[in-house]
């Protein structure tokens, strides 16, 4: 490139990419978490003393990420007992339970941010609707979205998704990009 500019699609791609350094810069180079473990917790509104809910945790190890981050309070649910186990035994502070994505076993309006990295499977609507209902007024969903998800029975097109986030009474429900997955984000509405 000897004197001349850079193209704009490189130069579109390179600031792109440190945007996204910037933003997500404790979270780039944790290769524990997944791509959709990083959508998340990268679109996720975050703010000190929040309490934040991971329905899909697995063993924890994106809340464990959370938690060397954050002063917050913890909580995910995992279909799995011995995954709850091995999340428990990494994070003695968080609640952690093995539970199944339909049945929230949380009170109404409990969480500021709520989120599913797994993506929607079961009975999506009532998955959904039960994100709503944990979450407080004004709290943030965010749900992992592949860039590619084949169409077929269980798997739920990006609009599908936003759709059902719309019906459940989530607004401003958008999806954001980042890397080889994204995110769909959707506010439940302040009182």
């Amino acid at each position: 490139m000897h004197g001349k500019a850079a193209p704009w699609g490189v130069m579109r791609m390179l600031t792109k990419t440190l945007a996204q350094g910037r933003i997500f810069p404790a979270l780039g180079a944790d290769q524990r978490l997944t791509a959709a473990m990083r959508a998340c917790a990268g679109w996720a509104a975050i703010e000190e003393h929040d309490k934040i809910l991971d329905m899909s945790c697995g063993s924890g190890a994106l809340l464990r990420r959370l938690n060397d981050q954050y002063r917050l309070t913890l909580c995910g649910m995992s279909e799995s007992p011995e995954a709850a186990r091995e999340a428990r035994e990494g994070l003695p502070d968080a609640d952690v339970i093995a539970a199944r994505l339909e049945d929230i076993p949380w009170r109404d309006d409990t969480f500021d941010i709520v989120m599913l990295s797994a993506g929607l499977r079961g009975d999506a609507r009532r998955v959904v609707g039960e994100a709503h209902r944990v979450l407080k007024a004004g709290g943030q969903f965010v749900l992992a979205a592949p860039l590619f998800s084949p169409k077929g029975e269980g798997n739920y097109t990006r609009r599908e998704q936003m759709r059902l986030m719309q019906e459940a009474g989530f607004r401003e429900v958008s999806f954001r990009a980042s890397g080889l997955c994204g995110a769909i984000v959707g506010w439940k509405e302040r009182k």
